[in-house]
């Protein structure tokens, strides 16, 4: 699937009546989600407290003003600034609810951090201490290689230590991989040696180095059961493939890029193609669009046509991993097709941030999270740049298609870039042209892809011969990830962190105000 699979999804907003109340929400959820994570004491509460003190006030203020109002509409005063007192009133509201959004965000954001600083299990990690502990895998387990030779890392969430009940994130470091092969929602016992994790941009309270294998106290739930059939059988499917196809497609697919050669990670990041593997909106709305009319036309109507919608979702997020960007696209189409049911069409900005700011409130971690903030601000572009780009692109002839592409394209990587240079400290100036030449070949591959998963599961060789008709649109994504990283000038060095943000957008002002300038020129002459 392409970047535009996202914009056709739902309906772009012009800029005449583009609808930006929830904006502010999102922003202020964002930033108090952010802020509070890195609070570990109890009088942070206090600022949350303030913030939906300000919030009340507010909304008292605007009841206040609209019975006054009443009554001069009553008493036939002040007819002139109705319009005038209605927008202020507005904006008041968005800023009380921004207020009280900022307020619920922060406190969760601040207990969140509390619980994982605090407490029995950063206690015994800060002591490196000994322990034995009861917890329930959440994640697919990699394998990753050191001096010392492979090891297992499994992420898990945590539910007993010694005798103490607890619920926290955690990582596995495991000696022995072949040991850890375990499906999510697994529940194990195991003893090892705690540790505080490294990093600030983690969500575990601790790290657990271990050197044996666990006791199996429960084995996986039905359905990630069925998910790990449906993720080996496309892995088997692919198997017989050369080693770039063999990976790519999986991850194409459901995002799985345990075989995907180092190499080739290195040529998509070189190109900015690295998003092709990661699964979010892009996936999902393949799978809808396949899955929605197969539904219709098995006779299935109205609010079962939803109810089929939703476990479509549902169950694409337990094959394809809840990573952060695919639980942005999972909430966002959950939402518009809550709007259907209702006979509502979805908008794209106001989905968005009313999709972010829930996730925000239910887990406060993604505002930390690079892969939740490159997923929202790509779909931001598309739904804030793209429409006028790709009308101003068709205004000069430029196909119906190719304005479509390349205006998504641009718009994405223009949002995202601020944000990749902050921790790559490179820009790749060959994204657009790279992006531009893969979409060629990214539909049939994953259409083929997602065609060779369902094959396995009825009949191996089914889906190895599905497989590798796959391989070969496959083979045009890796030429032009190979070729692309070879190019000189694929790559340019840029400051990282937030001064390399903070360039960067300056470099976006400058290009703005010329622009204008000569667009003011030309409108002059």
């Amino acid at each position: 699937m392409s970047l535009t699979a996202t914009f056709r999804s739902v309906e772009p907003d012009s800029r005449a009546r583009r609808d930006l109340r929830l904006v502010p929400i999102l922003l202020a959820a964002y930033v108090a989600a952010f802020i509070g994570d890195g609070f570990t004491s109890h009088a942070a509460l206090i600022l949350w407290a303030a913030c939906a003190a300000i919030g009340l006030a507010l909304l008292l203020r605007s009841g206040i003003r609209r019975r006054g109002m009443w009554n001069a509409q009553r008493s036939g005063i002040n007819q002139a600034a109705d319009h005038t007192s209605a927008r202020t009133k507005s904006r008041r509201r968005t800023l009380a609810a921004a207020c009280f959004v900022a307020a619920g965000a922060g406190t969760a954001a601040t207990t969140r951090s509390i619980a994982t600083h605090t407490g029995p299990l950063p206690r015994l990690a800060a002591a490196h201490a000994q322990a034995t502990v009861e917890a329930v895998v959440t994640d697919d387990p990699h394998t990753a290689t050191s001096p010392r030779g492979p090891f297992a890392v499994v992420p898990l969430r945590i539910e007993r230590v010694n005798e103490y009940r607890t619920r926290l994130p955690a990582t596995v470091l495991a000696s022995d991989p072949d040991a850890w092969q375990f499906l999510p929602s697994t529940r194990i016992r195991v003893t090892g040696r705690l540790r505080i994790p490294r990093g600030d941009g983690t969500p575990d309270a601790a790290t657990l180095s271990v050197h044996r294998p666990p006791d199996v106290l429960a084995g996986p739930n039905a359905l990630q059961r069925l998910a790990g059939r449906l993720r080996q059988g496309l892995r088997d499917a692919c198997a017989h493939l050369s080693a770039d196809p063999r990976g790519l497609v999986p991850g194409l697919v459901i995002g799985d890029v345990s075989q995907e050669p180092a190499s080739l990670s290195t040529a998509f990041r070189d190109t900015g193609l690295t998003h092709l593997t990661a699964v979010s909106g892009e996936n999902l709305v393949f799978v809808l669009t396949a899955a929605m009319p197969i539904a219709r036309l098995a006779g299935v109507r109205g609010r079962f046509l939803t109810l089929t919608g939703l476990a479509v979702v549902i169950g694409f997020t337990v094959l394809a991993r809840p990573e952060p960007s695919m639980v942005r696209a999972s909430v966002m189409t959950v939402l518009g097709l809550l709007l259907a049911a209702v006979g509502r069409r979805a908008r794209g900005l106001p989905l968005l941030c009313a999709g972010g700011t829930l996730l925000l409130l239910f887990d406060p971690w993604l505002a930390r999270s690079y892969g939740f903030a490159l997923s929202l601000s790509a779909t931001a572009g598309l739904f804030v740049l793209a429409p006028g780009w790709q009308q101003a692109l068709i205004d000069r002839r430029v196909p119906h298609h190719i304005a479509e592409s390349l205006a998504c394209t641009a718009a994405a990587e223009t949002f995202c870039l601020p944000i990749l240079v902050s921790f790559t400290a490179a820009i790749t100036p060959l994204s657009l042209p790279a992006n531009l030449l893969a979409e060629f070949c990214v539909g049939p591959a994953t259409v083929l892809g997602a065609g060779a998963l369902l094959a396995a599961a009825v009949w191996l060789p089914l889906g190895r011969a599905v497989a590798w008709l796959a391989q070969w649109p496959a083979d045009g994504i890796v030429a032009v990830a190979r070729y692309g990283s070879r190019l000189p000038g694929a790559t340019v060095a840029w400051p990282d962190g937030l001064a390399g943000a903070l360039v960067l957008l300056g470099v976006y002002a400058l290009v703005f105000l010329i622009s204008a300038a000569i667009a003011k020129r030309k409108e002059a002459s």
